[in-house]
């Protein structure tokens, strides 16, 4: 039994050993050695760690020369791959390698990694080939509402959306449907949906196209599709921070439930707004605004406007609680219908890829 727990304990005592990389002496231009370990070398910059000031990020172009005790990966600049110990001979580095020993010069060297670790050239390859990639995203939520007392007031909601997104263009996909009663009459009854498609040419600069179909049969409208093309525009594309705008032309097209109303079309343009700030770890600030106004006439429009907060339920945004305002405006409402339509709204929100 003590046999094999010494074991143990010297088998793990080795992979530690191993793990924290192989003891390496680094000789700078001025002349000076550094001991500790060398972790990688990558775009120009030494990545060597050392018992006394951690890891330290050295220009390559100020290091002469390298020895490392333990096995070392190194790729050149004609793209040879060499593993073995590594030893200084007059001025150049000597690798002990299964093949024999290789000599090059430190300046040749693109990079180094240790053993069972990745070539960072290769890393750095897959990073931009992964940033390429479209993927695939969804949400789906549901709003509940209610109250009781002087008003009874019952209401909910679905929504779905799912983004198909890379570096230079994204696809959305979304639908929802909205219902709300007061004292037992609908006062909401709205289903929509649509698709909206962009494509950045440029870093900042993009065009889309979009077509949105509705129906709410508490505004009366059977039939309502708004269909827009133009520019977007990137104003800020940070990590935690994004601010995009588009305008464009749009064409609104509407039928009504009361059959005395004629169908309309309505040429026009298309504005709108989104902002997505993660202000802090537990919030995300979710806005959008959209402006359709008429091109005959600027009085005659339609305006919407959501914008909520997301708070993570748990360590992740798989779970997500939204609380925020929608305003939806009118400006040419159907007879007795108000021109605003505004609620308030929790939603539970599930999100994965």
């Amino acid at each position: 039994m003590n046999q094999l727990r010494t074991g143990l304990i010297l088998g793990y005592a080795w992979m530690v050993m191993a793990g924290s990389g192989s003891a390496a002496t680094l000789t700078l231009n001025d002349g000076s050695r550094l001991e500790g370990t060398l972790q990688k070398i990558h775009e120009g910059t030494v990545y060597f760690e050392t018992g006394f000031a951690g890891l330290l990020e050295i220009p390559q172009a100020e290091v002469s020369g390298l020895e490392s005790d333990g096995v070392v990966n190194l790729r050149t600049e004609g793209g040879e791959v060499f593993r073995g110990t590594v030893a200084e001979e007059n001025g150049r580095l000597a690798i002990a390698s299964s093949a024999g020993t290789v000599e090059t010069g430190f300046e040749e060297v693109v990079s180094a990694w240790q053993p069972g670790g990745v070539d960072p050239v290769v890393a750095a390859r897959e990073a931009v080939l992964e940033s390429q990639i479209r993927r695939w995203a969804y949400t789906a939520g549901v709003d509940i509402s209610g109250s009781s007392g002087n008003t009874d007031e019952s209401g909910f909601a679905v929504s779905g959306q799912a983004k198909l997104e890379g570096p230079t263009d994204r696809l959305l996909l979304y639908g929802n449907y909205a219902y709300e009663e007061a004292n037992g009459v609908r006062s909401k009854d709205e289903q929509k949906g649509g698709i909206n498609y962009t494509n950045f040419f440029s870093e900042k600069m993009g065009w889309y196209v979009r077509e949105e179909l509705e129906r709410d049969t508490f505004e009366g409208v059977d039939f309502r599709s708004t269909t827009g093309a133009g520019l977007s525009y990137r104003f800020i594309e940070e990590e935690r921070l994004s601010l995009e705008g588009n305008a464009g032309v749009s064409y609104r097209y509407e039928s009504y439930i009361d059959p005395g109303l004629e169908s309309d079309g309505f040429p026009g343009l298309d504005f709108g707004l989104n902002l997505n700030w993660q202000f802090a770890d537990w919030g995300r600030l979710v806005s959008s605004v959209s402006y359709l106004p008429s091109v005959d006439d600027f009085g005659d429009y339609l305006l919407s406007h959501e914008s909520g907060i997301n708070i993570p339920l748990g360590t992740s945004e798989f779970w997500v609680m939204r609380f925020g305002i929608k305003n939806d405006y009118n400006s040419s409402p159907g007879p007795g219908r108000d021109s605003l339509d505004t609620s308030y709204f929790a939603r539970l929100m599930l999100t994965w890829d």
